[in-house]
């Protein structure tokens, strides 16, 4: 659920645009727990969930021995990797986060 207030605009365009985005981050960037962690484009248009790609692993003693440890995931390159937490804004709305993890440099 959006919970922020925000600040609606009252011309009708800026409304419609506000409205827009606000929807277009919603079924794009965020993550639904009802939809096992998809967005619900990725369900509506079938495309790969961000959730079920290789990851990056910062631990380095990670196992990856036993098949019954969990969790069950592909980890992208080798355990330790570094990584740096990215945040931009969705339509440049900073009540509309879009996260993100990169490998850092």
């Amino acid at each position: 659920m959006l919970r922020q207030l925000l600040l609606i605009p009252f011309r009708h365009d800026d409304f419609r645009r506000e409205l827009s985005a606000i929807v277009d981050w919603y079924n794009e960037h965020r993550p639904h727990a009802s939809l096992d962690g998809c967005t619900p484009n990725e369900v509506y248009y079938r495309r790969r969930p961000v959730n079920r790609r290789p990851r990056f692993e910062p631990r380095p003693d990670w196992p990856r021995g036993p098949p019954c440890a969990g969790p069950h995931t592909l980890i992208k390159g080798q355990p330790g990797a570094r990584i740096e937490l990215v945040v931009e804004h969705h339509a440049g709305k900073m009540h509309l986060p879009v996260v993100k993890l990169r490998r850092a440099a």
